[in-house]
This record gives C-alpha cells, structure tokens and sequence, in this order.
C-alpha cells in the first residue's frame, strides 16, 4: 500500500485502474494498493443471513422506487446525496424502532387511551396493539391510529373493559413499508 503525496494527477482520486490497482481516498488521503481478489475463505453463516437480508432488501427498494408514491414518501426522507432507492433500501434493512408504550391513560375501561411512539426511516405502516390478561388470554386487538400533529405517535382506543388491570400486559407490534415488524410489551403492576 502507498500514499500519493502532491500528485496534481492523482490526489482525490479513486477506484480501479487496470484491473491491478486501487486508488482510495481515506482521511483526506490519496491511497495506492493492489487490487484485492475475491475471498478464498467460503462465507459464514452470519455473512449469508446479511447477504440475503441485502437481496431481499435491494429487491423491496427496486419495486419500491418503481411506483411514483412510494417513491416519492423515501425522496422526502433523503438525506444529502440519497436517492430514494438509497432509503428505501435502507428502511428494508432495519425494523421499525417502538420508543415508547404509554399506559398511563389506561384504567380498563372503554374509552381509555394507550399512546405508542413509533419510528422507522419513513412512518411506519401500521402500529397494533393487543391488551393481554395476566394468564395470557387475549382481551382485546386492534390497530391503532397515528396522531396527525405528530406522526411519531399512535393512539388506540380501549374497547373492552378490564376490571382486573393488575398484570395486563399490552403487546405493540410496528409494522415498516417493507413489513419488517418489531414486538415490545409493557406490563402493568
């Protein structure tokens, strides 16, 4: 490996000339080296899950920008020199983020209100809510409905009385445009 120093012809310069060496820029230098080969070593198990995670993603992120609004939500989220395709791809790899489960509104009774702060590259798809007893049985489900002053947050609203609020468990599950999911439950004691 080499670095340029001063060379009008070559500082700021990368990628690969003649199929023998690679120019890089790192650090603000200018760095020679020779190209490297494909690997000898077969990959790891972890390697082919990334791959095909990358596959499935660059896939999501092509069909995505084929259609001009879906396209047009991941123009808006570019940052810098981002395309849409650069976001969408990166909204395929990683799930949606449950901030917070807000329970506090939540007394059993109908009516009641439990808020979720959600977040993903673009605003998640959808954001539900299951109200669990202590054993477990389901009480209720449904989806719930994002608050239009501030996207970040979902409300739902209770629709079945619980006199036995102790130990009720509320299970979110955010769902991403690409369907990626992300579960997170709060109990209550």
């Amino acid at each position: 490996m080499a670095y340029v120093k001063a060379n009008i012809f070559t500082k700021g310069t990368s990628g690969t000339v003649g199929d023998m060496m690679n120019f890089r820029v790192r650090k603000g230098k200018t760095v020679v080296a020779v190209k490297r080969g494909p690997s000898t070593k077969p990959p790891t198990e972890e390697q082919q899950e990334t791959n095909e995670r990358f596959i499935i993603a660059s896939l999501f992120a092509q069909d995505a920008v084929k259609d001009p609004a879906i396209k047009a939500l991941y123009q808006k989220a570019a940052k810098g020199g981002q395309t849409a395709y650069n976001v969408a791809l990166r909204d395929a790899m990683n799930p949606p983020v449950i901030d917070e489960i807000n329970v506090s509104g939540y007394k059993g009774t109908v009516g009641d209100l439990i808020t979720v702060k959600a977040r993903d590259v673009i605003t998640p798809k959808s954001v539900t809510v299951v109200i669990l007893s202590q054993a477990g049985t389901v009480l209720e489900q449904g989806d719930a409905v994002i608050n239009t002053k501030d996207r970040r947050f979902w409300v739902y609203t209770v629709t079945a009385a619980n006199a036995a609020l102790t130990g009720t468990r509320i299970a979110v599950t955010a769902t991403d445009m690409p369907g990626n999911t992300t579960r997170k439950e709060s109990a209550i004691s």
